[in-house]
Formats: C-alpha cells, sequence, structure tokens
C-alpha cells in the first residue's frame, strides 16, 4: 500500500511529547521523518523507554552537534533535502544557532519550517519555560469544576502536549498541501497555549458571551461512572436524553425516577444518582451489558491499561499492531488513528537508537563525526 504521506521527508528537533506525537502520527502514513538530537544531548525522554519507543516508531535518527559548525553543516545538507522541519526550541534558539528559517530556505526555498513552542513566537510569555499543567492552567482547563465537590486536582493527561500536537500535524499536512498547490513554502508557528485554548472553545465562547453554556461534564446523574456487583465498573452516559432514562429506569428498576425530567433529575442530583448507583450494585456487569444494549443504551466497559488491547472493538479496528523484533520477542503498539481505503497503517521499524541511521544519511563524510 501506498502511503499518504510516501515521497515527503521531515526533519525533527521538536523533543519531549508533543513534537514526537505529532511526528509519529506522520511517520504512520509514510512521512520519512528524522530525528535530529545532540550526540550529548538526545531527546531526554529516552531515560524512559516505554514513552520514546511508544512515539517513535517508523522514524530514523542523526546525532549532530549544531553548535559546531561541521555539524551545523551536516544540518544543512540534510535540509536540502528536506521538505519540513519542524522544531521545538524557545523562540530565538534557532537563529542563535545560525539556522533561522531564512537562512534554512537559502539552501532550499521549497522548505516549510514549522516552529512549535509552549508559548508561540510572540507575546510577553514567548520566551517562557512551559510544561503541561502551567499551560492547562493559563487555558483555564483547571478551572472547571469536576465532579460534584469541584476540587482542582493535577489532570490526568497532558492535554496541552496533545493538542499541540494535533495542531502541529495539522500545520505540516496543510503547509504540504498549500506549497504543492501554491509553491509558497510556509513558516508556520505553533503554540501549545494557543493549541490548549482552541480545544477549550466550547467553554470560553459562553463564558466570555455571557451565553448559558454545555454543562462539561454533563450533570445528569445517568452520566458517570457505577461499580457492579461483581467488582467492575461500567460507564453510562445519559445527558440530557429523557428517553434513553425512561429506559435505563426499566433496566435496573426506578420506576419512581423513570418520568423525571432533566431539569428534575439534575436539581436532585445527589440523591438520584445515588440510589442508581445502589440499582446497578445489585448485578453483574455481564447481566448489564446485555440488558444496556438491548435498550441501546450508551454504556461501556471502564478498561484496565492492559485490558485495552483484549477489547473486541480494539481488536476489530486493529488498533493493536505486534511488531517482531529480531531476537523473536514483540513489542505492542496503538496503530494511529487513520484509515485510508480501509487499509490499517503498520510499524515496519522500533525507535532508533540516538544517531542509528548517520552513516545511512550523512554518509562516510567529514561530518559524520
Amino acid at each position: 500500500m501506498s502511503l499518504p504521506l510516501t515521497g515527503f521527508r521531515i526533519l525533527t528537533l521538536a523533543h519531549l511529547y508533543p513534537g514526537p506525537f505529532a511526528t509519529m502520527l506522520l511517520a504512520d502514513l509514510g512521512a520519512d521523518v528524522v530525528i535530529v538530537e545532540g550526540p550529548g544531548s538526545p531527546d531526554r525522554t529516552r531515560r524512559f523507554p516505554g514513552h520514546f519507543e511508544a512515539l517513535n516508531r517508523n522514524k530514523r535518527a542523526v546525532a549532530i552537534d549544531l553548535k559546531d559548525p561541521v555539524g551545523r553543516e551536516a544540518f544543512l545538507r540534510l535540509v536540502e533535502t528536506a521538505d519540513v522541519v519542524l522544531e521545538g526550541f524557545r523562540p530565538g534558539v534557532m537563529a542563535r544557532l545560525g539556522l533561522a528559517a531564512e537562512q534554512l530556505k537559502e539552501r532550499n526555498p521549497r522548505l516549510i519550517c514549522v516552529s512549535l513552542s509552549g508559548y508561540g513566537q510572540t507575546g510577553p510569555m514567548a520566551s517562557h519555560g512551559a510544561h503541561d499543567i502551567s499551560l492547562q492552567g493559563a487555558a483555564g482547563m483547571l478551572d472547571i469544576p469536576v465532579g460534584e465537590e469541584a476540587q482542582r486536582g493535577l489532570p490526568p493527561f497532558v492535554m496541552a502536549d496533545l493538542a499541540a500536537a494535533n495542531a502541529a500535524a495539522l500545520a505540516i499536512t496543510t503547509a504540504l498541501v498549500q506549497r504543492e498547490r501554491t509553491g509558497h513554502a510556509a513558516e508556520v508557528d505553533v503554540s501549545m497555549l494557543d493549541s490548549i485554548v482552541a480545544w477549550m472553545t466550547p467553554a470560553l465562547v459562553p463564558a466570555w458571551n455571557d451565553m448559558k453554556p454545555a454543562r462539561l461534564p454533563p450533570t445528569d446523574p445517568g452520566y458517570g461512572v457505577f461499580a457492579t456487583r461483581d467488582g467492575q465498573q461500567l460507564t453510562l452516559s445519559i445527558s440530557g436524553e429523557d428517553h434513553l432514562w425512561r429506559a435505563l429506569c426499566d433496566v435496573v428498576g426506578l420506576p419512581q425516577h423513570r418520568d423525571l425530567s432533566e431539569e428534575e433529575r439534575i436539581r436532585d442530583r445527589s440523591r438520584v444518582q445515588a440510589e442508581l448507583r445502589e440499582a446497578m450494585a445489585v448485578h453483574d456487569a455481564d447481566w448489564l451489558e446485555q440488558h444496556l444494549e438491548e435498550q441501546k443504551l450508551p454504556f461501556g466497559p471502564v478498561r484496565s491499561l492492559m485490558a485495552v488491547a483484549q477489547d473486541p472493538q480494539v481488536v476489530a479496528r486493529k488498533l493493536v499492531v505486534d511488531f517482531r523484533k529480531n531476537d523473536g520477542s514483540v513489542l505492542r503498539y496503538v496503530r494511529q488513528p487513520l484509515v485510508f481505503d480501509g487499509q490499517y497503517t503498520s510499524v515496519e521499524r522500533m525507535a532508533p537508537r540516538l544517531g542509528e541511521h548517520n552513516d545511512e544519511l550523512l554518509g562516510n563524510r567529514s561530518w559524520n563525526n
């Protein structure tokens, strides 16, 4: 199968989480992604082999000292062969290295330059370092009440990193389309803050305009995670659908709450949900799944990380990809989420070792040190 991005080369100097996740998506779709690291300053996530392996399969890697004139020339030779350079430094670092966008374009006028940073290339915070939780806080995400007591805690996942990764992947593919159509090779500024603020649109626009927002997360008693008699957990996602609420009450035996409207349910949420939890806990998960499915109710299991690989829908969608190493052992990956013409992408190579492809990409030259 010819993958959609076959033939495009991306050099990435963006490490940690957003850059590797973005380029993982593109590498899985056929792009030739080359990780550029310093010989003495590799991607810091190499300390966590599982993280690095997860996000850097299907890529190649070179180790180049960009502060050394010989190393910089080696990088510029690679730039001549590339379609995109993605960098994840603070604003100004590339210029201090003599590798600003205009300098790169002198060697390759068709080069697309993408900068991925915490706060973007402009503004009073541009030079500040940033990690995910700081950006979630700045975007208002941590101000959203979660649960009945509205306690603010640490976020469960790196949402700003993921938002920026998806924005960077979109930026690269969009810039490639623009270049192929018009010949213009763009310089793209991707900010983690911009990305997570954009994800907050459904909450921010109502707040700024004094409009009634959607309840996120929904406060309907039929929306949540519920324990079963046999120690498992199921999710229910009824949010304002009165007909689904009535069907749920029929299944679990709550006739006294069957005809409550959404507003009535929310007004008495604590008591209604407590009784729903008691009613759910009377039954085993298998019994509930069968009867909830018969009524076409929205529900799902709560899987452990290990159990996700055995989920029937995950298996059917071929989301688990096994890669057999030379020693016969197997590495298990997650397939990237896009399916073109019914064809699923695969993992063709493990994450590369530091500088693994120096000879292959730089050749036996003086700058391949």
